[in-house]
């Protein structure tokens, strides 16, 4: 199963998973019966206390740092959607992608990040930044419209925190926004 055909039958799957009147019940219904699925679709990978902090609307920002530039770095645009799944479990949400601001780290850089984002990053211990000091490259990405949704079981047998279904391409430049 290709790419393009694995993300419709993502995004076909979740219909009956969310309220049907719900925003996101007309968002998916739009997707499916659309001749080409124009979202991007993610899978994202939580642990807690993360997962719960933004079903709950307490983590609006969610981040990813990496030594190496691997997705969502440059893999995610606005509008997207991402599924929510608890490390080991199932898919119990959803939310959109609002804004994506993609980083080259450095010691000030994460210094400025946390400054600016660690309420929304849900990120106000010592020991998150601490273990993210020796990565190179972070994306932070906006979440909008998160919902809870029946948990929904999709197979994924590796490591990977995230998943992206449509956009397997780095852009050839960084962004630095600080």
């Amino acid at each position: 199963m290709g790419k393009i055909s694995e993300r419709r039958e993502i995004l076909e799957r979740l219909l009956t998973f969310v309220p049907s009147r719900s925003e996101w019940h007309r968002r998916l219904l739009h997707q499916t019966q659309a001749e080409e699925v124009s979202v991007g679709v993610h899978l994202a990978i939580f642990v807690e206390p993360y997962l719960t902090a933004v079903l709950e609307g307490k983590k609006t920002i969610e981040s990813r740092f990496a030594v190496t530039r691997r997705p969502p770095y440059h893999c995610i645009e606005p509008d997207d959607y991402i599924l929510l799944k608890r490390s080991g479990g199932p898919i119990l949400g959803l939310a959109l992608a609002k804004s994506i601001h993609f980083y080259r780290l450095s010691p000030s850089v994460l210094t400025e990040l946390r400054r600016r984002f660690a309420r929304q990053l849900f990120a106000q211990d010592d020991d998150f930044w601490t273990q993210r000091a020796d990565k190179h490259y972070a994306t932070l990405i906006e979440l909008e419209d998160t919902i809870g949704i029946k948990p929904l079981s999709i197979q994924k047998r590796d490591r990977q925190g995230w998943v992206t279904y449509d956009r397997q391409y780095l852009r050839q430049t960084d962004q630095l926004r600080v």
